[in-house]
């Protein structure tokens, strides 16, 4: 009967805690523990490196580069950019944006907005915007690959228009 009684009670005491990885159980118990496996964390970091091709006044080069990022949130962040366009061309692009992320694992789209300095190898840098869209393929919680269009209106007294089609790697800390 003693046995059976410390039984009972010790049964009793544990139903009273929630088990690890539920979300029943006192506030912050559950950090760290399930949740949504989705893109961007918030609170997380990303580096992103691309290259692809760069149409500039019908004149296609490469361009490569990398991006730095945060995510504020699961679908917002922030991001800060250099890409460099080789060949006849020869520019640096700096950007500063906002990303915005719609998730349907394990494929992803965002969309995105830069404000842009255009400083060609010769000649007066310029500013831009620059709007995104692309796609990526959820590889791991860490990695993500995916295709971007970005097309740059660049102010100048002659309109300077870039296409950017570019393969990226997205590596998340």
């Amino acid at each position: 009967i003693v046995i059976t009684l410390i039984s009972a009670g010790t049964a009793a005491a544990a139903a009273d805690e929630p088990p690890t990885g539920r979300t029943d159980g006192p506030e912050g118990s559950e950090v760290g523990r399930g949740g949504y496996p989705h893109y961007g964390t918030p609170g997380s970091l990303f580096i992103e490196p691309f290259f692809g091709a760069a149409a500039v006044d019908k004149q296609t080069d490469l361009i490569y580069g990398a991006k730095v990022g945060y995510m504020i949130k699961e679908w917002l962040g922030v991001q800060a950019g250099y890409g460099y366009i080789a060949g006849d061309q020869k520019s640096s692009i700096y950007s500063v944006g906002i990303r915005n992320v719609l998730q349907n694992e394990p494929f992803n789209w965002h969309l995105g907005l830069d404000a842009e300095l255009y400083s060609p190898d010769v000649g007066d840098s310029r500013f831009g915007i620059a709007p995104s869209v692309g796609a990526e393929v959820v590889i791991t919680d860490m990695l993500r690959a995916g295709l971007q269009y970005q097309h740059d209106f660049i102010f100048a007294d002659d309109t300077i228009s870039i296409n950017r089609f570019t393969a990226r790697l997205q590596l998340k800390f």
